[in-house]
């Protein structure tokens, strides 16, 4: 499908993919990832060798609560914003963006985890784990002169979001991609920004998005495990690059626009990584499928000129005081 489809209309595809274009969408996905997915094994052998509980909401439990912390407890003062640059400035702003989304999608995701006893109580925890990130964000944007007014706080807040699926365990595969997302390019950036809080702050919210993704994917590890045929729904979020932004970003070409920014801080190990959790969900890392796919969504690294995702780069670019010098 990506291939043989010109590249505008590749990246318009995920900016349309949770509007109503999903009835006619979806089925598309849905043939492609089981056409994909036919010659391969049922499961990867990693993740047959595993064994998971029937509620891994406990043992989560136990692991956060040595993790906990406020945001209010930092101290904002010791910020430098003037070191960051403008990539990085705009990702503070799609990233205080996805953040936010959390309060358009809580009520979603909590109504269709209200009676699992394991998926109900971890999106409450998960809630309060991400309001740091989202006041943390919030705080750091006001750092850098460009504070949110009230009313575009409560534009995200307000947006009437659209369940993905049905089915909980669909909804659970398109929260493990989001996870894993925000982790690698929290990870690509926090290794990156000159600003040492803003640095110490993105990579402690990593670390939270890590422990969050691997929650969710061994929930969708153990469905898989019982119902091999349930690998063709995770690849097609996956494909879908499923996440808050396609209705919260206000239009197709913003939501684009954000996907690039995260994306520019997705390079080749963060890649690595990515394809290896795909190959343990799926049983194949489907390489060449996705060289195609984040060929169409990332731009080319400004030092060795290739795109972000093969880029080995040890510095992604120039900062403000490398300029001045």
């Amino acid at each position: 499908m990506l291939s043989s489809l010109p590249s505008t209309a590749v990246r318009y595809a995920f900016a349309y993919n949770q509007t109503r274009l999903r009835t006619l969408l979806d089925p598309i996905y849905t043939l492609v990832s089981r056409a994909l997915l036919r010659d391969s094994v049922p499961c990867s052998k990693a993740l047959m060798a595993r064994t998971f509980e029937d509620n891994m909401y406990d043992a989560y439990r136990q692991r956060a609560r040595k993790t906990q912390y406020f945001i209010e407890d930092w101290d904002f003062s010791q910020a430098r914003p003037e070191l960051l640059t403008s990539k990085e400035r705009q990702f503070v702003h799609t990233t205080t963006l996805g953040e936010t989304s959390g309060m358009a999608v809580s009520d979603g995701f909590l109504r269709a985890f209200r009676t699992s006893p394991e998926l109900g109580p971890f999106f409450g925890t998960w809630f309060v784990e991400e309001l740091n990130h989202l006041r943390g964000f919030h705080q750091y944007v006001a750092k850098m002169g460009e504070r949110w007014p009230a009313n575009k706080v409560h534009a995200v807040a307000e947006v009437e979001f659209k369940p993905y699926s049905d089915d909980v365990n669909e909804i659970a595969a398109c929260n493990a991609f989001q996870e894993l997302v925000a982790y690698l390019v929290y990870r690509g950036f926090g290794a990156q920004v000159k600003d040492p809080f803003l640095a110490n702050m993105v990579k402690t919210f990593a670390k939270d998005e890590l422990r969050h993704f691997r929650f969710y994917q061994d929930v969708v590890a153990r469905q898989i495990q019982r119902q091999p045929s349930f690998r063709a729904t995770v690849l097609k979020v996956f494909l879908k690059a499923t996440t808050p932004y396609n209705q919260v970003s206000g239009s197709p070409g913003r939501t684009l626009e954000h996907i690039e920014n995260g994306l520019f801080f997705f390079r080749k190990p963060e890649y690595d990584y990515f394809l290896d959790q795909v190959e343990f969900l799926l049983g194949t890392r489907l390489e060449s499928l996705f060289d195609l796919y984040f060929s169409q969504l990332s731009s080319t690294c400004p030092q060795c000129h290739t795109l972000t995702f093969r880029c080995e780069c040890a510095q992604f670019e120039a900062h403000p005081t490398e300029l001045r010098s």
